[in-house]
């Protein structure tokens, strides 16, 4: 399977999804809704698309819009999902509210994650704008290898991340699965 054409047609669909329903354009409402995470970076393996609106104060209230606009979308079959993480302390979670929404769009099933969160403080590492600065043409290849193989596995996104994948590719030269392995085993953790 050629990843790199794959990812160009998820990029395609995921965008196609997106003018559908017209999301951006009302979530542009509340602020500069920033496509992050894998569809922005270029490194998709799967049907998933991470939006950002950055606000000084999180409005909850145009937090309920946001979720009532997905709440009724009409002619798409969805799910919702709603979660407050301003007081998280999980480090791989941003703080500010969520909205999580699986949609079916063209016979295949997309996630699109919404996250409202306030600026990020000057000392804290912005991961989108890292991988976009890091990021060539043999890394993303390695990349998208690894997270096509392991994109499945049920700890994948809870207890290891993209960001997992990025880091012991890039600052640690992996070149495979079996480097990931062994880079995880290093951080104490593991997929099995």
């Amino acid at each position: 399977m050629d990843l790199l054409k794959r990812q160009e047609e998820l990029q395609k669909e995921g965008h196609s999804l997106l003018k559908r329903i017209g999301l951006i354009e009302f979530l542009s409402k509340f602020g500069k809704p920033h496509i992050v995470g894998s569809m922005e970076s270029g490194l998709m393996v799967w049907k998933d698309i991470d939006i950002e609106i950055i606000q000084e104060d999180i409005k909850d209230n145009e937090y309920w819009e946001i979720v009532k606009f997905l709440f009724y979308l009409k002619g798409l079959y969805h799910s919702l999902y709603i979660q407050d993480f301003r007081k998280s302390v999980n480090p791989n979670t941003p703080k500010g509210l969520y909205i999580g929404t699986k949609i079916e769009f063209n016979g295949n099933t997309w996630k699109i994650d919404i996250w409202l969160i306030k600026p990020r403080s000057n000392d804290a590492i912005n991961y989108n704008e890292w991988i976009k600065d890091k990021l060539s043409d043999e890394n993303k290849k390695v990349i998208l290898e690894i997270k096509n193989k392991i994109y499945q596995n049920p700890k994948y996104r809870k207890e290891i991340f993209a960001v997992d994948i990025y880091k012991a590719v890039i600052e640690n030269g992996v070149k495979n699965l079996d480097g990931f392995k062994k880079y995880l085993e290093d951080q104490g953790k593991s997929l099995n």
